[in-house]
């Protein structure tokens, strides 16, 4: 046997692997004494002016008024307070913001590839000017433009028109006779699919036929009228719509929507399986729905239809307690608007915008700042969604497409069912990016004076001189919700994934 080498104590320091891990720790401790030292300077400069970071000044008085805040904040509330309610809004712009985005741009991105080629190029200018134009100059226009071009407050424009509105009998028979006829061309054999078109030529020509003979005066003008009251105001001041107040009944009727729910899933899941077992196709999704729908509709009338007290308590005009019948109390106008929700017979009570010569007396508004916000994320983020779609779409393959259209599927049927389901897992993880862009580009709400986090934490900072306390509150506020945004969509994309052996 050979003779073992001695051992040589500084062959180790020509070990590669121990060598990285020696400059990989002196490295570390390197940065960990720069930034020991940069926050040591710092928080020395902050001692000498009284300025130490510390969290107890978030329950200070805060001593400002918010424009987009909610009924339960005041001036005399805490800075932590007034934190909270700029995350409010900030997660009313981001939640409604990623829901628009996507339904826009998904529409947009299948109109890219249309053969129509109006809406093609138009999806095409779409496209191309809002993703090259920059997301603040966008906010101004949105803003300083279209917001500020509405009318004053006495010449709100109001959607729909007050007044009386007729609505002819015979449109209700075209939608019924336009679903049967839909019915008869989806269950046509593929043998017959050339009828498809004639048909439904031969059906607008009736159409057409019956509004002419109508307009002459000889043709069925029968009318339902309808007595219609203004829902939405627009003005310069902001926008107004209903008010949706649920009352002491709504927990009763939301037990009936949720059996309603249950029953549509186990119906969707059942359906399902069996059609993957039989082959035969089943409506489940109209199954479904109508399971909800029934259900609400008879939690509606069931809780309705429960009977109210003979007599309530009220306090009278001389500030004593005395018994009388609902409909006298409302007549002497002595109920509370606590009372009002509480006996009330509708789950709901919807409060239409009462316009004054000055305010609304009732119903929600928003301000002008909040819609130009979110038409600007949601217009911006959905064109570069549209571009995602696309080409999601195109990276299916073409033979995918031929195979469905060779067994007769439409071409919504091939889009919806093919398509879409494919495209998917080349869709989502870019999307993810874009939500995420969405999250972060709203603080871009400070520069049209938006009350969302960021303003918020700048005017507590600026009045405190908590820059340090207030800043990391900032960063973690958005590092928690970008996180909770990339997790979802994780889970989306392991879901959608292709899965292989």
């Amino acid at each position: 046997m050979a003779a073992a080498q001695p051992r040589n104590s500084f062959n180790i320091l020509r070990d590669t692997r121990f060598l990285a891990i020696i400059g990989q720790i002196i490295f570390a401790i390197i940065v960990i004494a720069a930034v020991y030292g940069l926050m040591t300077s710092i928080l020395t400069a902050l001692a000498d002016q009284n300025l130490t970071p510390n969290l107890g000044v978030l329950s200070n008085r805060a001593g400002f008024d918010i424009g987009e805040a909610p009924d339960w904040y005041t001036s005399d509330a805490t800075y932590w307070t007034a934190y909270s309610v700029g995350f409010v809004n900030t997660l009313r712009v981001v939640i409604l913001g990623l829901i628009f985005s996507t339904l826009i741009g998904i529409f947009v991105g299948i109109f890219l590839l249309s053969k129509n080629w109006l809406v093609r190029n138009i999806s095409v200018v779409y496209v191309e000017v809002l993703r090259n134009t920059p997301l603040l100059l966008q906010l101004f226009v949105w803003y300083f433009v279209v917001m500020f071009s509405l009318p004053s407050f006495q010449q709100s424009i109001a959607l729909p028109q007050e007044g009386i509105t007729s609505l002819p009998l015979r449109w209700f028979a075209y939608l019924i006779a336009g679903y049967f006829v839909r019915g008869y061309l989806r269950s046509l054999p593929p043998s017959r699919h050339a009828w498809r078109r004639p048909i439904v030529y031969a059906a607008l020509a009736i159409i057409a036929l019956v509004e002419v003979v109508s307009w002459l005066g000889s043709g069925w003008n029968a009318a339902l009228r309808f007595e219609l009251q203004p829902w939405i105001y627009l003005n310069i001041r902001g926008f107004a719509f209903p008010e949706i107040l649920p009352t002491a009944r709504f927990a009763e009727w939301l037990a009936f929507i949720t059996i309603g729910v249950t029953l549509a899933g186990i119906a969707w899941v059942y359906f399902g399986r069996l059609k993957e077992a039989t082959g035969k196709p089943y409506p489940r999704t109209l199954y479904a729905v109508v399971s909800i729908v029934v259900l609400t509709v008879i939690g509606w009338l069931f809780v309705s239809g429960e009977p109210t007290p003979a007599t309530i308590p009220v306090i009278n005009t001389d500030g004593q307690t005395t018994l009388m019948t609902l409909e006298e109390a409302r007549e002497a106008d002595l109920l509370t608007a606590e009372d009002e929700l509480f006996y009330a017979q509708a789950p709901m009570i919807v409060k239409l915008p009462q316009k004054t010569n000055f305010r609304f007396t009732q119903g929600s508004e928003i301000s002008p700042e909040y819609v130009g916000l979110l038409l600007g994320l949601v217009i911006y983020t959905s064109a570069f969604i549209a571009e995602i779609v696309r080409a999601g779409i195109l990276a299916v393959p073409h033979g995918q497409v031929e195979a469905a259209r060779a067994l007769g599927l439409s071409q919504s049927d091939v889009l919806r069912r093919v398509v879409l389901p494919q495209a998917l897992r080349v869709i989502i993880p870019p999307l993810g990016n874009q939500y995420l862009n969405l999250a972060k580009n709203s603080s871009l709400a400070i520069a049209i004076a938006f009350a969302d986090l960021y303003q918020i934490a700048i005017t507590i900072m600026n009045q405190s001189g908590q820059s340090v306390t207030v800043m990391v509150m900032v960063m973690l506020t958005y590092l928690v919700l970008s996180l909770i945004i990339a997790t979802l969509i994780e889970r989306a994309n392991r879901r959608f994934q292709l899965v292989t052996r």
